[in-house]
């Protein structure tokens, strides 16, 4: 019974020490409708689905759409961001960063982005597209939508 109860007490703390493995719903800082500034470019991200992420994005331009993308996350590990931009896809981006604020996704092979980032900021929301080396970077800040 002492042999029991030592084990039991071990057992105990090995599972109060281990992390937690990251799942995509810690994601949930992402979800939502974010727009630049200026209103010309919107990402809007579901909730979690289950682990799935689902977004699009719209470039705006003279009040109509001048290009669309579709995007999810998939879970797993790592997490897999899959672009389709134009509705043309996916492209995988596996994981390859993430904090509780902030994920990196990278494809070295695909031409261009190779990196897509997002964080929180105080503003809203903040993404970078660029080479693997950190070269042609795009930011974008958002803040989130009026509507």
């Amino acid at each position: 019974m002492k042999r029991l109860a030592i084990l039991i007490l071990l057992a105990g703390c090995g599972a109060a020490g281990a992390e937690p493995s990251p799942t995509a719903e810690t994601l949930d800082w992402l979800s939502g409708c974010w727009e630049n500034p200026n209103g010309s470019y919107r990402e809007i991200w579901s909730q979690s689905e289950h682990g799935h992420f689902f977004g699009y994005a719209v470039t705006l331009k003279d009040s109509s759409v001048s290009f669309f993308e579709q995007m999810h996350i998939a879970p797993g590990q790592p997490n897999v961001f899959n672009a389709y931009p134009a509705g043309i896809g996916p492209t995988p981006f596996p994981e390859s960063e993430r904090t509780g604020t902030s994920i990196t996704f990278a494809n070295p092979e695909h031409d261009y982005p190779q990196i897509i980032a997002y964080r929180t900021t105080e503003a809203g929301l903040s993404a970078r597209i660029s080479s693997s080396d950190g070269s042609n970077a795009r930011d974008f800040d958002f803040m989130r939508c009026a509507d």
